[in-house]
């Protein structure tokens, strides 16, 4: 019985380890070279000129009139040199969004809003405008009105898909503002800095990354497969129906975004916990690009990357169960050392949370413990997460999170 507590402990161990520490370090250690598409030329038509595609910018907005006037003029300044719209729809916004909307439409014809008076959730929105532009040859960028992008950005993420005809998908490159030692910023700034190192190694070494930022990014039109009813992760959802038709995707470092990153533990535990819903949704979707995992290099890659990574609140529960009853187990005259190595790092993990709460309320911030509370609420939201898939997903439609 012992034994098998052990190899059961072993195996979650090994799990939360491959997903987060093994499969990081050798897909990034691994992939040297360039990436399918990512050189400067591109395509060129019978006469010499260069061939860009019309691009479509899909976004969708509620209640945004913080950001939304850095938004459309980030959105205005942009360099692309073929034909370029902007097609935005308000989800029943109740602040100056629809305003402002309105008075950019009129200053340049390129901005075409639409102002739904009731609620449809970000994919239905995306879904709808994404329907009004389906010219098999157009190419959707979907962004957020939190992302800032630079003047080149759209030309950047279009470049890899002149390139290459087999690229699908391209992800722009994620740049968090603002962190700082209050809140969770810094533990986000550096999730969001080791997510973007590990995506791009994947688009470099077989050309799939395991799905976009969902910030900005691109996707060709005749890729596009309307997100279904209530599925919350739009984003993902759309970039493994790109990878089952055989598209490629690739994160693209010349194409730079810019976010500010979310300072409240509460306000990301409830975006994160929305993602988590949305994920198992996508995990049994798509259950057959990843399962089995040793299949191909794209199945190792959404389970490596992805899947271990959602179940790792599971990983962590039945491996310390498993090392509790392997303590049992092991009877009296045996257990006193593995015991103790229990009780020592459960002991370190309460210490770190504990010091963080307390240091915390003195404006002290102790990086240890802001990591540490950070991984377990991040944790438990995939958890709760999880019990709200179980229990039905009636609505997708969504609160922006806090990151002006």
């Amino acid at each position: 019985m012992s034994l098998i507590m052990l190899i059961i402990l072993l195996l979650c161990v090994l799990g939360v380890l491959h997903t987060y520490v093994i499969y990081p370090l050798w897909v990034v250690s691994g992939s040297s070279g360039t990436a399918p598409g990512a050189g400067p030329q591109v395509q060129k038509t019978d006469n010499g000129h260069s061939s860009w595609p019309a691009v479509a910018v899909l976004m969708a907005a509620h209640n945004e009139e913080t950001v939304l006037p850095q938004k459309l003029a980030s959105l205005a300044a942009q360099d692309y040199p073929g034909e370029l719209n902007f097609f935005i729809g308000s989800d029943c916004s109740t602040d100056a969004t629809n305003q402002m909307l309105t008075e950019q439409a009129d200053a340049d014809a390129r901005f075409c809003p639409s102002l739904f008076t009731t609620r449809q959730g970000k994919p239905g929105i995306i879904n709808q405008l994404a329907a009004s532009n389906q010219h098999p040859e157009t190419i959707f960028i979907i962004t957020d009105a939190s992302v800032i992008l630079r003047p080149d950005t759209i030309s950047e993420l279009v470049r890899p898909m002149l390139n290459d005809a087999r690229i699908g998908v391209v992800d722009a490159t994620m740049v968090q503002t603002g962190g700082t030692e209050e809140g969770i910023g810094q533990a986000e700034e550096s999730y969001i800095h080791r997510e973007v190192e590990i995506k791009r190694a994947e688009g470099r070494r077989w050309g799939a990354m395991v799905g976009p930022f969902g910030g900005c990014w691109a996707v060709r039109a005749r890729a596009y497969t309307p997100v279904p009813e209530n599925f919350l992760v739009d984003d993902f959802f759309l970039c493994m129906a790109a990878y089952e038709q055989g598209f490629l995707g690739l994160s693209s470092p010349r194409a730079v975004v810019e976010e500010a990153v979310g300072q409240s533990i509460q306000d990301e535990f409830r975006r994160k916990v929305r993602i988590s819903s949305g994920n198992w949704q996508n995990l049994v979707r798509f259950r057959k690009l990843w399962w089995p995992f040793w299949k191909n290099p794209l199945a190792f890659a959404i389970f490596s990357h992805k899947i271990l990574r959602w179940w790792t609140p599971f990983l962590l529960l039945i491996g310390l169960m498993a090392w509790v009853l392997f303590v049992v187990t092991l009877g009296p005259e045996n257990n006193y050392w593995p015991g103790l190595l229990l009780l020592v790092l459960l002991g370190m993990i309460l210490l770190l949370v504990g010091l963080d709460q307390a240091l915390t309320l003195l404006n002290v911030h102790f990086r240890p413990g802001r990591f540490t509370s950070y991984f377990i609420a991040m944790n438990a939201a995939l958890l709760v997460g999880f019990w709200r898939y179980l229990t039905g997903i009636k609505s997708n439609v969504w609160q922006p999170s806090q990151r002006h």
